[in-house]
């Protein structure tokens, strides 16, 4: 088993320049769906766009890189929806380093395995802003606000995400993807190598 490292001074100046224009981009995009959601432009069916562009971010990013996106995402969509401060960062850091774990060693980048995880990431923002903000605290009328918001809002999100993670993976096709830092050579592309060398 072999393993192949690429250290950040391994990267040319271009590559560099990749990089930091694509975080830059991203993080552009979540204050730009941020004030989307803060306006309401869709009503009761606005979707969350922080989630879907967290999870494909995810898709194409290292853990460490993932988890920070993630936070940074996760605290926007807390302050955009007035929740407790750190209330939806937790639970979208562990999809999101969870996720970038999976493509690393266990799935494809495809649109069925990122709709997959988007489902699991609105089910548990969703049914956790139900439990904790509405069940707990034994809200009046919890039915209402339930089908009223809470529902379309999750619904609105997936329809939107299939655009999101297109944008994503335009977004990585024009700039590269330099991300991952460690690559598995497997028994066949060992052999190759060996043979090279």
């Amino acid at each position: 088993m072999k393993y192949s490292t690429r250290n950040r001074e391994e990267l040319s100046r271009t590559e560099r320049h990749y990089r930091l224009a694509k975080y830059i981009i991203f993080i552009s995009l979540t204050l730009f769906f941020y004030v989307l959601m803060r306006i309401g432009v869709f009503g009761m069916w606005q979707p969350v766009f922080i989630i879907p562009l967290a999870v494909s971010f995810a898709m194409y990013r290292d853990e460490l890189a993932s988890c920070l996106f993630a936070l940074f995402c996760g605290y926007m969509t807390d302050i955009a929806y007035g929740f407790t401060f750190g209330f939806s960062a937790v639970w979208l850091m562990a999809v999101c380093v969870l996720t970038a774990v999976m493509v690393r060693n266990l799935i494809r980048v495809n649109i069925i395995n990122f709709m997959i995880i988007t489902l699991i990431a609105v089910f548990i923002e969703f049914s956790m802003d139900y439990l904790f903000n509405v069940v707990i605290w034994n809200v009046p009328r919890g039915d209402i606000i339930l089908t009223a918001s809470i529902i379309p809002t999750a619904i609105a999100t997936l329809a939107a995400a299939p655009a999101v993670y297109l944008l994503v993976g335009v977004i990585e096709q024009r700039l590269g993807k330099t991300g991952v830092i460690v690559a598995y050579y497997g028994p066949a592309q060992e052999t190759e190598q060996e043979e090279e060398d």
